[in-house]
C-alpha cells in the first residue's frame, strides 16, 4: 500500500519519519543479531564448560526405521 504524502506535511517531515522508521528498523535487526551471537558465545562457553573436547563425540547420529 502506498502512503500518499499529506498535502500540509513538509517534505524535510515525512524525510526525516521515514528516516526515523528506517532506523528503528535497522535498530531491531542489529538487536536480533546481537542475540544470536550471544547464544553463540553461550553454546560455546557451555562447550568449554562441559569438559568434553571438541572431536571427542561431536558425531550424533539418528536412525529411523520407519516403524510405527
Amino acid at each position: 500500500m502506498v502512503r500518499l504524502p499529506v498535502p500540509h506535511q513538509p517534505t524535510a517531515a515525512r524525510s526525516r519519519s521515514r528516516t526515523g522508521r528506517t532506523l528503528d528498523v535497522i535498530g531491531h535487526v542489529g538487536s536480533l543479531i546481537t542475540l544470536a551471537a550471544l547464544m553463540v558465545l553461550a553454546g560455546t562457553a557451555g562447550g568449554l564448560a562441559d569438559g568434553m573436547p571438541a572431536t571427542d563425540g561431536a558425531t550424533v547420529t539418528v536412525t529411523f526405521d520407519g516403524r510405527p
